[in-house]
């Protein structure tokens, strides 16, 4: 018997690797900016620079598309984990961190389109 229990058990909604050029801003007093690693209608993953200033249990926070001008702005969520990620560059001095965070409540707008979004850049389930 496999008492196996990790996030993918728990997960509601599937999630979708992003296509290039996918970025994530938090609002608020601790801003971020990072690429987004994967996606789902639920929340989302994005990796980010380690500053040594972490955001608060719950922001606000845009995505956006740098090749097309996709925005959707204001999106209420709330951190559900913030960990370091392997450098994959021995040399480099700069520290990584994924931060994954769930949605709130989104609007009818917001959904349709985060919809958008999942159906149009996104490059499969993972």
């Amino acid at each position: 018997m496999n008492n196996k229990n990790d996030s993918s058990d728990r997960r509601i909604h599937k999630r979708f690797e992003v296509e290039e050029g996918a970025f994530s801003s938090l609002r608020g007093p601790v801003s971020k900016l990072g690429q987004i690693m994967d996606i789902s209608r639920g929340g989302l993953a994005f990796r980010y620079i380690d500053t040594g200033v972490y955001p608060d249990s719950s922001f606000e926070l845009d995505i956006s598309l740098s090749n097309n001008g996709f925005h959707l702005a204001e999106v209420s969520c709330k951190a559900i984990s913030d960990s370091a990620i392997t450098n994959e560059f021995h040399s480099s001095s700069i520290t990584m961190r994924r931060l994954g965070v769930q949605f709130a409540e989104l609007t009818h707008n917001q959904a349709s389109q985060l919809e958008h979004f999942i159906q149009n850049h996104t490059m499969g389930e993972i």
